[in-house]
């Protein structure tokens, strides 16, 4: 299991990827307070893992150019959850959002990507897009799906 240090270094490290690609500057990543990361969680509906909460803390409300036009900031992150269960019924098939999904992610209204609180500190990620039928994993962690992110932004 990660250390509660490993997941920090880890989210800095793809904070760090975003300044030096010139993605985001230090004054323009900017966290959640504590109070906003308890809001994301009672949106949830589920406890947050620990590195999708070092994530909000770190920079959860905006890093510049990081995922323009795509919500996965404060406050937009709100109701994302939600949203993703009414995009995945709509479908019509047996495909159902686990109970303790966490949408973290969506880009406009047909994709998203979520995390599962039972599945540790650092969680895989995955992806689903509309009328695809599937989920489909897109990191073992999520922690590695930020510095990927980080590291295809330029």
């Amino acid at each position: 299991m990660d250390s509660s240090a490993d997941i920090k270094a880890r989210i800095e490290r793809a904070a760090d990827l975003l300044i030096s690609r010139g993605v985001a500057t230090e004054n323009t990543i900017r966290g959640c307070a504590p109070e906003e990361i308890e809001r994301v969680e009672q949106d949830a509906g589920s406890p947050l893992p620990l590195a999708y909460r070092e994530f909000l803390a770190r920079m959860g409300r905006g890093a510049l150019r990081f995922y323009l036009g795509t919500d996965v900031f404060f406050p937009e992150v709100l109701g994302l959850t939600q949203a993703a269960r009414e995009l995945v019924a709509e479908e019509e098939s047996r495909l159902q959002l686990p109970n303790d999904a966490i949408a973290f992610i969506m880009h406009q209204g047909y994709q998203f990507c979520f995390i599962r609180s039972s599945e540790g500190d650092d969680p895989p990620v995955y992806y689903y897009m509309e009328l695809s039928g599937e989920f489909v994993r897109k990191a073992d962690h999520f922690t590695e799906f930020l510095i990927d992110a980080a590291c295809d932004q330029w």
